[in-house]
């Protein structure tokens, strides 16, 4: 197993903070990560890569699998506009639905970060 990474550092706004780091995946249920997500909750463990997702004081942000400078995140969300289901576990997986502006998303976690995955969901409640 590889030594536990942390996350790159990512330029914020001023004022902003991370409240949680989390490691895994989020995907379109109608896009096509829909087959591999279907294969995870079969199967009961991640498939493929995941990336880094930082819940801010403001935004939700996956940081790119290789960012660049200038390019950092795959998605950047206000997260006014996120709300999250409470997680449901498949196997070594957690599974929490995203409401999001472009519609619904699914964030799958390893349940080794069930601890994070509580207070993510958690903050997006409040």
């Amino acid at each position: 197993m590889s030594a536990v990474r942390k996350p790159p550092r990512v330029p914020l706004e001023e004022g902003e903070f991370i409240e949680v780091v989390l490691r895994g995946r989020m995907t379109d249920p109608a896009g096509g990560g829909r087959v591999v997500a279907k294969a995870e909750r079969f199967m009961g463990h991640r498939l493929g890569m995941s990336r880094w997702i930082l819940l801010t004081t403001r935004r939700l942000l996956v940081v790119a699998p290789f960012p660049r400078e200038g390019d950092w995140f795959d998605v950047s969300l206000d997260r006014r506009d996120v709300s999250a289901s409470r997680g449901l576990r498949h196997g070594e997986v957690i599974v929490v639905e995203l409401t999001t502006p472009s519609g619904r998303q699914i964030l799958r976690i390893p349940n080794r970060m069930r601890a994070e995955a509580a207070r993510f969901i958690r903050a997006l409640r409040r």
